[in-house]
């Protein structure tokens, strides 16, 4: 006789079924995807400019993953270069003949930076440059991550490059009343050692400080003397001083000459002053003149005498400002002769305008 089948062995219970539901509905698990990389954007807006016997570049530093994300910080930077004919290659050309120049980490990319901007001198030398002359020098920049993916070359920039003269030596200056005074020896050299074909002419760098990063473009010379004519009594200046070589219609700035120093001081007085009237009255003397034309006068002093050819006697006790004076130290009948001297804010004294002879007279 059959057995009879156990019921138990057939019948799905509904937590096995609700499994076998899903078995079917969710089908088998397939291989785990690997997570995207997160890989620097490359720059956009890098430039370049020759100052000396290096290249200055700068970009944006980038802040972004290619797929929008913050970067943690700043990401290892990479320089390549190439010394090419073309200042317009193809990406693949540029990418065959540039070389690694200088890998700069995170940790460091703080020190060139300036307001989200890399400033990075890429110093190529005197030798380098000889070697180059008016090649163009190549640039592209990479943003790499710690696995050492990128997302390519930033933008290509080119510089043609050339030997800079040697920096400039004797500077001096003088200061007048108008203007200080600089003046220099003409290089004649390339910084190379080589004979400096032709010079475009100066620029004149100044600062009130001296401190690096301080100086700034304040004039041009076509010759080696400067008239720095915008400046003020009581200050202090900061000179320095780049050769412009001229290479066809190319030019190039040397390095700079050592800083000088200038202290404006203020050592010459106000003429003169003109048209003094002396008038005589009784047992006084009324005195008036022009004004000083320096435009620093601070004030006058007064002179008095008995003799045109004596030594006046000063017999204001003070600085006067203003154009007149009276004299009520005179006895009558006594010829007096008067001078007027100005005196600037410096304490600088004029020479004494031409004496003028009065006479008082007894009061009635």
């Amino acid at each position: 006789m059959p057995r009879p089948r156990d019921s138990r062995s057939t019948a799905l219970t509904p937590a096995l079924l609700f499994f076998s539901v899903c078995l079917a509905a969710c089908g088998v698990p397939g291989a785990p995807v690997p997570p995207t990389p997160k890989i620097p954007q490359a720059p956009t807006d890098l430039v370049a400019r020759q100052s000396g016997e290096r290249v200055v570049l700068r970009w944006t530093l980038p802040r972004l993953h290619t797929d929008g994300t913050r970067l943690p910080g700043p990401p290892r930077l990479e320089v390549h270069r190439a010394f090419l004919d073309d200042a317009q290659p193809p990406l693949e050309a540029f990418a065959v003949a540039a070389r690694l120049a200088f890998a700069l980490p995170g940790s460091v990319v703080g020190s060139f930076l300036h307001n989200d901007i890399v400033v990075f001198p890429d110093v190529l030398g005197a030798s380098l440059l000889g070697e180059q002359a008016g090649q163009f020098a190549v640039y592209g920049v990479k943003a790499v991550n710690a696995k050492g993916q990128d997302a390519g070359f930033s933008n290509l920039v080119a510089v043609r490059v050339y030997p800079v003269p040697e920096a400039v030596t004797g500077l001096l200056s003088r200061v007048s009343e108008r203007a200080i005074d600089l003046r220099w020896t003409p290089p004649r050299r390339t910084s190379g050692g080589a004979p400096l074909e032709a010079v475009a002419g100066y620029q004149i760098y100044r600062s009130d400080t001296g401190e690096e990063g301080s100086f700034v473009l304040h004039g041009t010379a076509a010759s080696a003397r400067y008239e720095n004519t915008q400046f003020r009594f009581g200050a202090r200046y900061f000179y320095r001083v780049r050769t412009l070589a001229q290479y066809a219609a190319d030019t190039v700035e040397s390095e700079s000459s050592a800083s000088l120093e200038v202290f404006a001081r203020d050592l010459f007085p106000p003429p003169a002053p003109a048209n003094l009237v002396a008038v005589g009255g009784a047992s006084r003397v009324d005195l008036t003149w022009d004004a000083s034309t320096a435009p620093d006068t601070a004030g006058y002093f007064i002179y008095r005498g008995l003799r045109p050819d004596a030594l006046l006697e000063r017999i204001s006790p003070s600085l006067i400002t203003a154009l007149s004076f009276a004299d009520t130290t005179v006895a009558p009948g006594v010829t007096y002769y008067y001078a007027v001297t100005a005196v600037d804010r410096d304490g600088n004294e004029g020479p004494t305008s031409a004496p003028t002879a009065v006479t008082p007279f007894k009061p009635e």
